[in-house]
């Protein structure tokens, strides 16, 4: 009897590992060297390893975001910088423990420290995941600046007659930055799936503008992608120009950035604002340097002015966040993607200890945190650290910064004063 069944688990093992090999030399490998199409060969990759960082051929093809000359960061002359090499050596030991790739740290505005690991260095690009979207932010700002859009109150379907004749009609463009449009994110993961639809799709246009509405407009959070993407269709539409050649032309050439990469969903389609640009590591933290200074970089207003103050304005759905960026309002100890979801989450061990943070969040413990009033740019890149915590670093370096400075609170400097001194320069 026994031996019975174990010729019968041996002839059914056959069939199982044979009916595997037909559909690895039927699907799989042509799929994942793109024989059956764009989608095809992005579902395959991401079988292959974490669909939340797939390999880099899975974001072709990509639209060039053209950058312009770099302007070099001035760094601090070893014996100058303030800050305790002690703190250094603690922070880069554990940003190592975390599997980073990198961490850079900019104090008024110079390279006070880089640290780069598993062989990166400042040019090497990576995928920005949910970083990319405070792009769209920006680029709405810019929209409203030029008078393509009227205000970030307007109804989005002003740009998007699929939504004028249903309850979608009342999702303002603030709602769709604040995360609060009230979009229905749903994450089955298989073929066909809507989910993948708007991630691998051909036609993310259509996917996500096809999102229906789980709660009123304005009332309930939720950081899910179609939000930051629809907003940046509402850019395309409103100033009629592809929105890599308006980054481009407002952002990422006045700063000086190296060229970028945006995912497209398919060749001249539309790229993604939800996710995934490649660009140089180090960028980001001029980015970050531009948004801490009230858009001023290097005596330029790159950024429209006010409109940062617009962007970390606590939204009525989340007080701790404002226009697709992180804010530090209120300490709470697991910060949540999605209240209604329990998984989805990071730690926050502490309060900040300087209440004017703001930051950005990606995939993978991508993070880039703007501390004003220590006038501290820290930016991380990396895979998921195995014990993130959102308040290890910024606390770090606050803290460091105060044991030197010597500066009482009415005498730290806000945004405004960072952003008049940037516009009084002619170097950042």
């Amino acid at each position: 009897m026994l031996k019975r069944i174990l010729r019968g688990l041996a002839k059914t093992g056959k069939w199982i590992l044979i009916v595997i090999a037909v559909i690895g030399i039927l699907f799989f490998l042509p799929a994942r060297f793109g024989w059956y199409g764009i989608y095809a060969k992005r579902y395959a990759i991401s079988l292959t390893g974490n669909p939340m960082s797939p390999a880099r051929a899975w974001y072709d093809p990509q639209e060039l975001v053209a950058g312009g000359d770099t302007i070099p960061l001035e760094a601090w002359p070893e014996a100058d910088n303030p800050i305790d090499p002690a703190v250094y050596r603690e922070a880069a030991t554990w940003a190592g423990q975390q599997d980073s790739d990198s961490l850079v740290v900019l104090y008024k505005g110079r390279l006070a420290h880089a640290s780069y690991f598993n062989d990166q260095t400042a040019e090497s690009e990576f995928s920005t995941h949910s970083l990319t979207k405070v792009l769209t932010s920006i680029m709405v700002g810019h929209a409203i600046a030029d008078g393509h859009m009227e205000s970030v109150d307007q109804p989005a379907a002003d740009f998007l007659p699929e939504w004028d004749t249903d309850e979608r009609r009342a999702i303002t463009v603030r709602d769709l930055l604040n995360m609060a449009g009230g979009l229905e994110e749903t994450f089955a993961f298989y073929p066909g799936s809507a989910r993948l639809a708007r991630t691998m799709g051909t036609d993310i246009v259509t996917a996500n503008l096809d999102v229906g509405i789980y709660a009123p407009p304005g009332t309930a959070f939720s950081h899910a992608n179609p939000n930051s993407q629809v907003a940046g269709i509402l850019v395309e539409r409103a100033t009629g120009k592809r929105f890599a050649d308006y980054l481009s032309e407002k952002l990422w050439a006045p700063l000086g950035l190296r060229d970028g990469w945006l995912l497209l969903d398919r060749e001249d389609g539309m790229v993604h604002t939800d996710c995934c640009m490649w660009t140089a590591i180090e960028d980001w933290a001029r980015i970050g340097q531009a948004l801490m200074q009230n858009g001023c970089y290097a005596g330029q207003q790159v950024i429209p002015e006010g409109w940062v103050d617009e962007m970390t304005k606590p939204s009525a759905a989340n007080e701790n966040y404002g226009m697709q960026l992180w804010l530090g309002t209120s300490h709470e100890p697991l910060r949540k993607y999605d209240p209604g979801i329990e998984f989805m989450g990071n730690l926050h061990s502490e309060p900040f200890v300087a209440r004017d943070v703001f930051f950005l969040d990606g995939a993978g413990d991508q993070r880039l945190y703007m501390i004003p009033s220590r006038e501290l740019v820290i930016l991380r890149t990396g895979k998921d650290g195995p014990e993130w915590d959102d308040a290890v670093l910024p606390n770090l370096f606050t803290v460091a910064v105060d044991s030197f400075s010597g500066q009482s609170p009415d005498t730290w400097p806000t945004r405004a004063d960072l952003n008049a001194a940037c516009l009084n320069s002619t170097a950042t």
